[in-house]
């Protein structure tokens, strides 16, 4: 399960720093008349894309979180490799589907895929090589990290942790990537932040459910930097380009991961009694998994940023919907106030750099026409009245 958190996509809508500018439609409008079935389209994909990714996740951190209940599955070591092996078939499934609906040749994708990182158009093997084991080791730890998280924390608290690596990406592609500062998201990253402290201080500074804050903040970190990695090494990536990415780190996690696994199994940090295996539940993970990395890769051909990453948002109020009805957990009011202050920060994340300028130019052009209404009312209203007058 690579913890691929955003390949930024720059159609010509979009803006250099992967948001989709507000009044995109506006410049479109200059040069030809504007498709508006295709930016509808968009929009509704974008919706349907939300709300998948947002029941993918919040499904699987239950899933997951259920199958460790047991003392004789605990076990995070070993759910991290078989979530990373998962989306291994991935690309072989890729070239089936090419083959038989496009009839794509199957060297002309691989000559394509192998190209998946941005540099020379020849293909150099130890750059390669050393940037997809970079990648691989970050999103190893990163989900190893959040199934901890998960061994301490309610599901809703882990997915709001990790849903604040927006603004964790934000804040490093400002100082890697020296993209635009902006200062309303440095509002959002206050947000977050403080959302963040207010966790373990409800949970208590020092207690042990402070170590699956801990854990939480570092899956969500390790997710940014990941993000950032992308966004640097990778950026475009059409979708064979991306399956493939994903076919790739679940075939490196399935070389070199097990001698660790191995390892930590044989000096008894992995509690595992192969019989009570809760497989019902792994293996949907599993599948979860495929789901929402499919859906997160692909889905920036057809619809806007924005939208891909209002999943985790939206995970966020169904998730702790399901904590409170299924699992009868309890929400204070500072956890809650911190679940909301996380939400906000990552949304004013999200939004377009110039979200504000749109809604001021609107609220301006709705004043006018309203001055103007009302004085052409009252221009009517004098003539009328001179006219009785005359009379």
């Amino acid at each position: 399960m690579p913890v691929s958190s955003y390949a930024e996509t720059t159609d010509a809508e979009e803006s250099t720093n992967g948001h989709t500018p507000i009044n995109a439609e506006n410049t479109q409008e200059t040069k030809a008349p504007w498709d508006w079935s295709n930016r509808q389209s968009r929009l509704v994909i974008g919706c349907f894309v939300s709300m998948i990714l947002a029941v993918a996740w919040v499904a699987f951190s239950q899933l997951v979180q259920n199958a460790m209940v047991s003392p004789s599955f605990r076990a995070p070591f070993t759910l991290t490799y078989f979530f990373m092996v998962c989306p291994i078939l991935l690309f072989p499934a890729y070239l089936c589907i090419a083959r038989l609906v496009r009839s794509e040749p199957t060297m002309d994708v691989i000559r394509e895929c192998i190209h998946v990182y941005k540099g020379s158009e020849e293909f150099h093997r130890l750059p390669f090589l050393w940037k997809s084991l970079l990648f691989c080791f970050i999103s190893s730890l990163t989900v190893y990290t959040y199934m901890r998280a998960l061994q301490k924390l309610n599901a809703s608290d882990c997915t709001a942790l990790f849903a604040a690596n927006h603004s964790f990406v934000y804040l490093l592609s400002w100082i890697v990537l020296f993209e635009k500062f902006i200062a309303m998201r440095i509002f959002a990253m206050i947000f977050s932040i403080t959302g963040i402290v207010l966790f373990a201080y409800v949970d208590g500074f020092g207690s042990p459910v402070m170590f699956g804050v801990v854990m939480g903040v570092a899956s969500s970190a390790g997710a940014a930097v990941y993000g950032v990695m992308y966004k640097k090494f990778i950026g475009d990536a059409t979708s064979a380009q991306a399956v493939f990415f994903l076919s790739l780190i679940g075939l490196l996690s399935l070389l070199l991961l097990w001698p660790l696994w191995l390892l930590l199994y044989l000096l008894g940090a992995e509690e595992i009694n192969w019989g009570d295996v809760p497989w019902a539940m792994l293996i949907p993970s599993g599948f979860l998994t495929v789901v929402y990395w499919c859906m997160k890769e692909c889905a920036v051909q057809l619809t806007y940023q924005f939208f891909i990453g209002l999943g985790l948002v939206l995970a966020i109020p169904i998730c702790s919907v399901a904590d409170t009805v299924w699992k009868v957990k309890g929400f204070p009011g500072m956890k809650i106030a911190a679940l909301v202050l996380i939400t906000i920060g990552v949304i004013l994340i999200l939004l377009p750099e110039n979200w504000h300028d749109f809604i001021c130019k609107h609220v301006r052009t709705k004043q006018r026409d309203s001055e103007q209404q009302t004085i052409g009312n009252s221009t009517t209203l004098r003539g009328r009245l001179s006219r009785t007058s005359y009379m």
